[in-house]
């Protein structure tokens, strides 16, 4: 993490420079050159560190997105089992390209798993080889899941509608409705191998509680943090009076 926040007040710097010194904003849609510049001379903490800066003058384009960020969940739950396996194969080739490479016969590949703690009932994460429990690991394994699903498929007939096929693999229930869920919704799934031996637990909390408005990430380890929230905001009794850049201040 310390080289993390180190390579992003490099860059940083580096960006105020081309800001201060090289920049134009006289120019058709100053914000997308910035963002392009941004992806090939910045690390991806820079960039998601301005964009975020970019978004906020901007209440009126930016709080009616605000509703959009939840999902209708059911609406989408339902598994189309009119389609055949040839869509499905069709629909992870495009969407999940990156993950059909890993092969995870390897140990390093396959090396962690997911379960959720007896006593707070919240997510756990443990090393299959070393410890424990692996009997109890949750259907997170999204990578190797599709896999395996893919592999299925490459020996199943073309035509052969879904609800066929789930009679004989109902085992991967789970990972085909994630397929045709994400053939609509590209974004909805995190494009890595969460089990992998190089995976970063704090990673994935930090893009959760992103989303809950969570300032200064302090690591603790690779598996938790300490974060703040609404440090600086103001008071019921301040509501009149107050500082609109109070999130800056903090």
């Amino acid at each position: 993490q310390l080289k993390k926040i180190n390579s992003l007040l490099k860059n940083i710097k580096k960006f105020l420079i081309f800001i201060e010194k090289e920049f134009n904003f006289e120019i058709d849609y100053p914000f997308n050159e910035i963002y392009l510049w941004l992806e090939q001379n910045t690390c991806e903490e820079c960039i998601e560190y301005v964009v975020s800066l970019m978004l906020e003058p901007f209440d009126r384009i930016v709080k009616p997105l605000i509703s959009k960020m939840s999902s209708d969940e059911d609406q989408y739950f339902t598994i189309p089992t009119y389609r055949t396996v040839e869509d499905l194969r069709n629909i992870i080739e495009k969407r999940y390209p990156d993950i059909l490479k890993i092969n995870f016969e390897k140990k390093e590949n396959n090396k962690n798993f997911w379960f959720i703690s007896k006593n707070k009932e919240e997510p756990r994460y443990a090393d299959r080889f070393e410890e424990n429990g692996s009997e109890l690991e949750q259907p997170l394994a999204i990578a190797r899941d599709i896999k395996k699903l893919y592999e299925v498929l490459l020996v199943s007939k073309n035509s052969l509608t879904i609800d066929k096929f789930l009679i004989e693999h109902s085992d991967l229930r789970h990972v085909v409705r994630r397929a045709f869920i994400i053939e609509k919704f590209p974004y909805s799934e995190i494009q890595d191998n969460t089990i992998g031996e190089e995976v970063i637990p704090i990673d994935m909390l930090r893009l959760k509680l992103s989303f809950f408005g969570a300032l200064k990430f302090d690591p603790r380890s690779d598996k938790w943090l300490r974060i703040c929230m609404f440090q600086g905001a103001p008071l019921p009794i301040d509501l009149k009076n107050f500082d609109q850049q109070w999130v800056y201040n903090s």
